[in-house]
């Protein structure tokens, strides 16, 4: 991770429900690796933009863009995206979430206040997967789809703890990666300009 700039973060609106179409059938969820999400980023690009329509004048969501930051984590080592995919709508994507294992001279914690101390922010091989985004889009939503996501993806794991960034004043988002497990261990401002973050860890299997 070359610094601050590499992180992403994760946050949502207000759902509508979902329409009828869309509850027919549960999505198939598949798993990319980095030269699949490489070779089409623009496929993913364009849901995170649905989803964050009415956000993407925040830096949080245009600076970098996506596309950009999706190339640079493809080459991140442990690179994993986890989508759900209607198939009765051709494959169309429902949801993704994805990161990458933190290496050892990551930046990821930099800046994160109060500092919990280098025992906690050290990292090694398959400490930590950095979770970059989670997102569901609106007509999905209210389905669990993203705890599916979150479950498939954290299961093709090999790390002891996942970590993610996401805006303070997102509560609903905060609340459920709660209900997820994770715990809040401190805030930074992950880029400058971007909104103040809540950094947030959850355990995944013993050291």
């Amino acid at each position: 991770m070359p610094g601050p700039a590499a992180r992403s973060t994760t946050t949502a609106t207000v759902p509508p429900p979902a329409p009828a179409a869309a509850q027919a059938a549960a999505p198939v969820i598949r798993h990319f690796g980095a030269a699949d999400v490489a070779a089409d980023t623009g496929r993913w690009a364009a849901v995170h933009e649905e989803v964050y329509a009415g956000a993407l004048g925040l830096k949080d969501h245009s600076d970098p863009p996506v596309s950009e930051r999706l190339l640079r984590h493809c080459e991140r080592p442990g690179f994993l995206l986890t989508a759900a995919l209607d198939g009765a709508a051709g494959d169309e994507v429902a949801g993704f979430v994805y990161g990458y294992t933190l290496p050892p001279d990551s930046l990821w914690w930099d800046g994160l206040t109060p500092d919990p101390g280098p025992e906690f922010t050290r990292e090694y091989p398959g400490r930590t997967v950095g979770v970059c985004e989670l997102l569901v889009r609106p007509a999905w939503r209210r389905r669990r789809i993203g705890h599916r996501l979150f479950e498939a993806f954290v299961a093709e794991r090999t790390e002891e703890r996942a970590a993610a960034l996401v805006a303070a004043d997102n509560d609903v988002v905060l609340a459920t990666y709660a209900t997820y497990g994770f715990e809040p261990v401190g805030r930074m401002e992950p880029y400058p300009g971007w909104r103040p973050h809540v950094m947030i860890v959850r355990p995944l299997r013993p050291r």
